[in-house]
């Protein structure tokens, strides 16, 4: 016999595993006792104990059941792919929950998670260790413009004057080492363009 444990995840009735019955020697003995006689050798009582088995008790949470029966259910666990449950029906439903994936809408990226089984990732979802560079990439810039924009006038202005001043030292540090190694560098133009990014980050 096989014993068929249950779970409730939502509103529906999974299958968590399945493993093998307990036998209940105490209560298979006191079962068979009436039935022993002198006559009988061990091997006699041997096979009356196992034609007369009681098995644990399992529960509420739990079902005992014919070993075909339970083989079956777990060659269903085994086969249940990534992201699937089995139903106590004998039927798959995906399993999404606790899951956060990103989504484009309106040129925006937005970070969403499935909260119930049952339901599936939405068209053009994708999972976090699935995005690429440049949407790794777009979404780091979306939430840098996202910061910036809750910040309060004062804290805007200060920010982007220490980020103008880190760029001018930067521009400086390049010239030095330019001219020590006797190398052109055009301050200005490696500098104008990306002051123009940071103006127009925080404009």
């Amino acid at each position: 016999m096989k014993v068929i444990y249950k779970g409730k995840i939502d509103e529906y009735i999974i299958i968590m595993f399945v493993t093998n019955a307990t036998i209940d020697s105490e209560a298979t003995k006191k079962r068979i006792a009436p039935e022993i006689t002198q006559e009988m050798s061990e091997e006699d009582i041997e096979n009356l104990y196992m034609e007369n088995l009681v098995y644990a008790d399992v529960g509420s949470e739990a079902d005992l059941v014919e070993d075909t029966y339970g083989d079956e259910i777990q060659k269903k666990l085994d086969a249940a792919k990534k992201n699937q449950l089995l139903l106590y029906s004998g039927k798959y439903i995906c399993n999404y929950k606790g899951v956060k994936y990103w989504i484009k809408v309106l040129s925006k990226w937005k970070e969403e998670e499935i909260n119930t089984i049952g339901v599936k990732l939405p068209t053009g979802a994708i999972l976090q260790e699935d995005l690429s560079e440049e949407q790794r990439k777009e979404i780091a810039s979306q939430r840098e413009l996202d910061r910036i924009a809750g910040l309060t006038p004062e804290k805007k202005a200060e920010e982007k004057t220490i980020r103008l001043h880190s760029l001018a030292r930067e521009a400086i540090n390049k010239a030095e080492e330019a001219e020590l190694l006797g190398e052109e560098f055009d301050k200005l133009a490696w500098l104008n363009p990306k002051k123009a990014e940071i103006e127009a980050l925080y404009a």
